[in-house]
């Protein structure tokens, strides 16, 4: 009986411990799928509701707040609801590929992390609209997507990590530029997606 080699081994342990530990399986057509559904979301909000020019010109302008309100809230919950069904369904299959059971205790732990802070962010964007403020909705829900994704950050792929940090700093030039939201909004989960879902589909995807 032949012996297997002893660094081939230490491999094999290594990368069984970071599977139980971490959740590897980040399809990068999540971040595709994302990226076009933030893209259209983006494209809806500023030629269907803000009517182009007016939200980079202050809200003084806008003669039914109340509509626009409901419009915007009604579009980012489908928004939500589009980008995260299609985003987990992708991810599953990776998981199905990978040969890893999807829902799991790390799995479970990343969601509760992600989640707390998300819906805080929610809740805060909500408190935004409510009070009329609606040139903060964007940089806020860039920055507590971004800090979201930066709890996590340990419990996954490295890159989540990066994406984390460029999201976090759209959403910071997104407040100082603040009528400019949705462009940084249109950047950060449209384009940045796109290029993350590239990337892991280059690396990850297409290797394995």
């Amino acid at each position: 009986m032949q012996e297997k080699d002893p660094i081939n081994s230490l491999n094999e342990i290594k990368s069984m411990m970071q599977r139980s530990s971490k959740f590897t399986s980040i399809s990068g057509w999540s971040g595709i799928w994302v990226g076009f559904v933030g893209i259209i979301s983006a494209t809806i909000a500023y030629f269907g509701i803000l009517e182009n020019s007016s939200f980079y010109s202050g809200y003084q302008e806008f003669t039914d707040l109340s509509t626009i309100k409901i419009k915007l809230i009604f579009l980012s919950i489908i928004t939500l609801v589009i980008a995260l069904t299609g985003g987990f369904l992708f991810m599953i299959k990776k998981s199905n590929q990978d040969d890893i059971k999807f829902i799991n205790p790390v799995t479970k732990r990343i969601l509760k992390k992600f989640a707390f802070i998300l819906v805080i962010g929610g809740i805060i964007s909500l408190i935004f609209i409510k009070n009329l403020n609606l040139a903060y909705f964007a940089p806020s829900t860039l920055l507590f997507y971004g800090l979201a994704l930066y709890t996590v950050e340990r419990d996954t792929i490295i890159e989540i990590k990066y994406l984390a940090i460029c999201e976090i700093i759209l959403g910071l030039l997104a407040f100082y530029f603040i009528y400019n939201g949705l462009l940084f909004w249109f950047i950060g989960f449209g384009i940045l997606h796109l290029i993350f879902g590239a990337y892991i589909i280059k690396k990850y995807d297409n290797k394995a």
